[in-house]
């Protein structure tokens, strides 16, 4: 009876939310456990499930998903790995082919902390069916969670008939959260949510040391993932040169004004994006230092869009000298500490810094 039911709404779904020209949240909930007290939720993960079957007559050919979660979350398709994200104000976006009848869309989603917290998951899938029309479901009650994570929950064959329908915590655009940033939406990418960062030298009135540091972030794309393209947004007090998997693609010495790169990846598929940054702080005595930038990463699969979003934030590793080799994929940064995070996107001293128009594609060729 349960699942009879559970497909009823999924069915009715589709007829509540029609497809539209652009993917975003603007149907979607927030959702969570049945844990929630006064919007607060207990830190660790938690398992959701949403199966789709196609209304009769359709053949689901592909996914475009978009999705978020506070605070990091792994996302299954049919049991198989997609992708994820660790930095909820940024959605990543994938797309993914679907099988022809049964599709299970499955989410480890963690809350993040040492005591209880704001958590939730947000998400939009649009589905396209052989015949070319689309409909979108979204995150909404007919998602069933658990409060734990069991062993094959992802796939098709799991029996969730135990588990509960999520619990709602308001629309889109409701508080904590505000407004998300999509992947491929026009502007999208910005210095907003950034974070300046440095080394752990910085002093508690915010000044380091002069010198040349050192900094890397590593993307490994998803299986049946590949990525094609990538747009950076960079500033650094007070200089930076940037590497993208040990290729040299800029440098500024400006902190008031960032500059944009549009990255070309390839022509072989990468099984690690590194972007690795030489920033510098050019005073002879200490004064502050920072290093902010905006990533997104395109990827081509199916015939929709798909990319991930991340920004200079605790994410990124960190390393008081420059050792060699430091910038290409492959190195070991394993004892590397995180970079000590300053302050979010117009804190002071450095206040709103203006971007910069968007250089020429920059290929990754040696």
């Amino acid at each position: 009876m349960v699942r009879k039911l559970f497909l009823t709404l999924a069915f009715a779904a589709l007829s509540v939310f029609p497809h539209v020209s652009a993917l975003d949240f603007g149907a979607s909930t927030w959702i969570w456990t049945n844990e929630l007290s006064g919007g607060n939720a207990p830190v660790g993960s938690r398992a959701f499930r949403k199966d789709f079957v196609a209304p009769v007559g359709k053949t689901p050919v592909q996914a475009d998903i978009i999705m978020t979660v506070d605070n990091t979350f792994t996302l299954y398709v049919n049991g198989i790995p997609v992708g994820g994200g660790d930095y909820f104000p940024l959605a990543q976006r994938f797309c993914v082919p679907l099988s022809p009848r049964l599709n299970v869309f499955a989410v480890t989603a963690t809350n993040v902390g040492t005591t209880v917290n704001p958590a939730g998951l947000l998400a939009a899938v649009q589905i396209t069916y052989s015949d070319g029309t689309t409909s979108t479901i979204v995150s909404d009650t007919t998602w069933l969670y658990s409060t734990s994570v069991p062993s094959g929950y992802e796939q098709l064959t799991f029996d969730d008939n135990s588990w509960s329908p999520a619990i709602p915590e308001g629309a889109y655009g409701v508080g904590p959260w505000g407004q998300i940033s999509i992947p491929s939406s026009p502007a999208a990418l910005s210095l907003s949510n950034a974070n300046w960062i440095w080394t752990s030298e910085v002093s508690a009135s915010g000044n380091a040391p002069a010198g040349n540091r050192a900094f890397r972030r590593t993307y490994t794309p998803p299986p049946g993932q590949t990525p094609t393209s990538a747009t950076v947004i960079i500033v650094a007090d007070n200089a930076y040169t940037l590497y993208v998997n040990g290729i040299l693609i800029g440098s500024g010495t400006n902190f008031h004004t960032a500059q944009t790169y549009n990255i070309t990846l390839g022509p072989v598929p990468a099984k690690e994006i590194v972007f690795a940054v030489l920033a510098q702080n050019q005073a002879g005595a200490a004064t502050p230092a920072g290093l902010l930038a905006a990533i997104a990463i395109n990827t081509a699969n199916c015939n929709c869009a798909a990319g991930v979003m991340f920004v200079t934030d605790g994410g990124w590793k960190s390393n008081t000298g420059t050792p060699t080799g430091f910038q290409l994929p492959g190195y070991n940064d394993s004892t590397w500490p995180a970079a000590t995070v300053e302050g979010t996107f117009g804190v002071a001293p450095w206040g709103n810094v203006a971007v910069g128009g968007a250089g020429p594609a920059t290929p990754l060729s040696s």
